[in-house]
């Protein structure tokens, strides 16, 4: 017996390593798509488009929390009008061709009529709202935030990547279109909307009276996706990551009981307030939330592999065995970590009104992003169980919301996005990810499974870091390329879906 396991155990291993590599060996990068037209290309000034946006910008149209100060407040309200007003006169021929319903008082729905009525429409959107800057951190800003200057090959200022720059990429693609005598087959919405920062009310309004109407919509395109080139692993070349879906939103906050009394007689630790909550946090940081590579995850990696290093693709051409090492490696990564499960983050501790007073009660906040495999009353009954104190008091707070649903990553419409992107940036890598932030899109699931988040602009890690934060700037070249992209989805959206 001994003598035959030590025959078939080489051979057992021989063969799956055979299995292995076969496997490996089966992936090969797909052909690339064709690019568009250079002439077609050259119809794009680099220059116009930074100026317009550049005069967009200096609309201050802050979306503030609630409680702000009501000249604030006003001074938005009459930005978001002088904007609009600014969208008619700058965008003539767009501003003939597509019938405008303001919505919500301040948000935007543009349609652009198609010649054939059966096909269904398509909506492309953007919010018009920017978030504000940072209190004590305009010194910090290489140039104002809303001054919309143009310098060493950027466009600088609040609203630059979230999103102006999407507005102005749409209406440069419609503007020539119209003018070049294009007329849709399909009908072409276009939504804006003015409050996207603080819940999107706007877009859920337009979203229902589109559902009023009977509409059912064939693609949504929103924010939410970028091209990125250098922070994927493995990947030295550009990707493009197109959202196909977006976790869900909880905050929780623990509750945290004790005698309280004075410092000089204190309690143990573990039965203070202060204690309990360390002990809570402890104990969840102990017990994360399942992770898997499944879904938009596994797709995700699916469509990366043949561009990858041999043992990369070895590993995820064998996931039915590696799965484990990879889950490993990827959750070491926030970025990657957050497509895996659900996140855990402690964001704001309360507790304590001097330093020789014990509290008797102090409290913790966690803001969770749900993935779509749990539910927030799941990620509840998690937290509730891991902590097992009955000292401390866990309940939900603010908002509440569950994760979108996923869109279909291989139906005609995905494969329209992908195959646009890579016509307008040859030699893209185009992948479906999962957004851990929330955008106006999931307000327009009811009306159609396809719902994308892609305003390619090309960004480096360090100009990733612009989103709501200090030095928000674009590259001049990426708005030619927004814009070149939306023309040819236009384009395209007429052909077979």
């Amino acid at each position: 017996m001994r003598k035959l396991l030590l025959v078939w155990i080489p051979v057992a291993l021989l063969a799956l390593f055979a299995v292995l590599l076969g496997r490996t060996l089966l992936v090969a990068p797909p052909a690339p798509a064709a690019p568009a037209a250079a002439s077609e290309a050259d119809t794009f000034d680099g220059e116009v488009i930074a100026r317009r946006l550049a005069e967009a910008l200096r609309f201050r149209t802050i979306s503030w929390q609630e409680g702000a100060a009501p000249a604030d407040v006003d001074a938005s309200q009459k930005a978001l009008v002088a904007f609009r007003d600014w969208i008619t006169t700058t965008y003539p021929a767009f501003s003939a061709q597509a019938s405008r319903e303001i919505v919500n008082d301040y948000s935007l729905l543009f349609t652009w009529k198609g010649s054939d009525p059966v096909l269904a429409p398509y909506l492309l959107m953007s919010h018009m709202d920017v978030v504000p800057i940072a209190p004590g951190s305009e010194p910090d800003w290489t140039h104002p935030p809303f001054a919309g200057d143009i310098a060493d090959g950027y466009v600088w200022g609040r609203g630059t990547i979230d999103t102006k720059a999407g507005i102005i990429g749409q209406l440069e693609a419609a503007e020539a279109l119209i003018r070049a005598g294009f007329r849709p087959k399909r009908t072409v919405m276009f939504a804006f909307g003015h409050d996207e920062e603080t819940g999107g009310q706007g877009n859920a309004r337009i979203a229902a009276l589109l559902a009023e109407r009977g509409v059912r919509l064939e693609f949504v395109d929103d924010e939410g996706g970028v091209i990125v080139t250098g922070t994927v692993p493995g990947i030295e070349g550009p990707v493009a990551v197109v959202g196909v879906a977006e976790k869900g939103y909880l905050t929780v906050q623990l509750r945290a009981h004790s005698p309280g009394g004075h410092s000089s007689l204190p309690l143990p630790i573990a039965e203070t307030a202060i204690g309990r909550l360390a002990q809570a946090l402890e104990k969840l940081a102990r017990a994360p939330f399942e992770g898997r590579i499944d879904g938009v995850s596994r797709e995700f990696l699916q469509q990366l592999m043949p561009y990858m290093s041999f043992g990369q693709r070895l590993a995820i051409a064998n996931l039915w065995l590696l799965e484990p090492a990879v889950l490993k490696s990827m959750s070491a990564s926030p970025a990657s970590a957050a497509i895996l499960r659900t996140s855990i983050a402690p964001t704001m501790v309360q507790g304590g009104v001097k330093e020789n007073v014990l509290p008797p009660s102090a409290t913790l906040t966690i803001n969770l992003r749900v993935h779509p495999r749990d539910t927030t009353e799941s990620v509840l009954a998690h937290i509730r169980k891991a902590v097992g104190d009955p000292q401390v008091d866990i309940g939900a707070v603010g908002v509440r919301r569950e994760a979108s649903a996923v869109s279909d990553m291989q139906g005609p419409q995905f494969a329209l996005i992908r195959r646009t992107l890579e016509r307008v940036k040859p030699g893209v890598i185009v992948a479906p990810n999962l957004l851990s932030a929330a955008t106006d899109a999931r307000h327009y699931e009811a009306l159609t499974r396809n719902v994308f988040r892609m305003v390619p602009a090309e960004l480096t890690a360090d100009e990733l870091k612009g989103f709501h934060g200090t030095n928000e700037r674009v590259p001049v070249s990426s708005l030619v390329l927004i814009a070149r992209y939306y023309r040819e989805l236009i384009r395209g959206a007429d052909g077979e879906l």
